[in-house]
């Protein structure tokens, strides 16, 4: 852009999207009363930490760019309500995200995220996008049972009676195998798995505010009491005690596929 282009200092709205764009323009920097801004579908690798000048902008729209990294500094963009930064490179975001307090949409799907930074929970968010993420995709890849072998249901039913066994009444690999046991994560169910479990995804309340996909292993599919995509509490996963109006206005949407 031209340097000039710092001079329109009432502009508000301001669309770029869709061109060649490498670098976030620093003339924007300049423009203190941008509200809206939408570079998405560019090129731009690049995001200088000098957001602490936007400070009025509601909109920030940059999908579809090659960005492998958000500066600190867009935590002083108080104003922002809706963060696009979907169809990028980035692993993490900065902690400082967490002081966005009027953000209401954070779309991150397309992008390399593993993991989100725990400041986030701070956050209350009503559409959070996460598809197509390492961090989505080992909880919704291959959810699928096998069903238990004979072995696995022999010493389920002898876990779950508690009968007594030794090495000197069965063989030590058994002895082995039954001392392997995990519990089933449904608290209302007593029973174990060995190696065929069922994968099951929860959401888990943080703080009342914010919902995150975990990943949890229960003995069968009958032990999954609501849908695969649920919301329990991190607190108790008795989800007849959830507030599920409550959870609704908190988090209205997760967009996982």
């Amino acid at each position: 852009l031209p340097k000039e282009f710092e001079q329109l200092k009432q502009l508000e709205v301001i669309n770029l999207g869709g061109n060649r764009l490498k670098q976030f323009p620093y003339q924007l920097f300049q423009m203190f009363n941008l509200k809206e801004i939408y570079l998405g579908s560019n090129q731009i690798t690049f995001l200088p930490d000098l957001f602490h000048t936007l400070i009025k902008v509601e909109v920030l729209y940059l999908g579809g760019n090659q960005i492998g990294n958000v500066p600190d500094s867009i935590g002083y963009m108080r104003s922002l309500v809706v963060l696009n930064l979907s169809g990028n490179r980035l692993r993490t975001l900065p902690r400082s995200i967490s002081r966005l307090t009027r953000l209401k949409s954070l779309s991150l799907h397309n992008n390399q995220f593993s993991a989100l930074p725990p400041d986030i929970i701070r956050l209350d968010l009503q559409e959070l996008s996460l598809r197509n993420n390492p961090l989505v995709v080992r909880f919704v890849r291959d959810l699928t049972y096998d069903v238990p072998t004979l072995k696995e249901l022999t010493g389920r039913t002898i876990k779950f009676h508690k009968i007594p066994y030794d090495d000197r009444s069965i063989p030590k690999s058994l002895v082995e195998y039954l001392n392997s046991a995990k519990s089933c994560l449904n608290p209302k169910c007593k029973g174990v798995y060995f190696e065929s479990y069922h994968k099951n995804i929860k959401f888990v309340d943080f703080c009342g505010k914010f919902y995150l996909p975990l990943l949890q292993f229960l003995c069968t599919p009958a032990c999954t009491s609501a849908p695969t995509f649920q919301m329990t509490s991190s607190e108790s996963d008795d989800t007849e005690n959830i507030p599920t109006k409550d959870m609704t206005n908190k988090f209205k949407k997760v967009l996982l596929g």
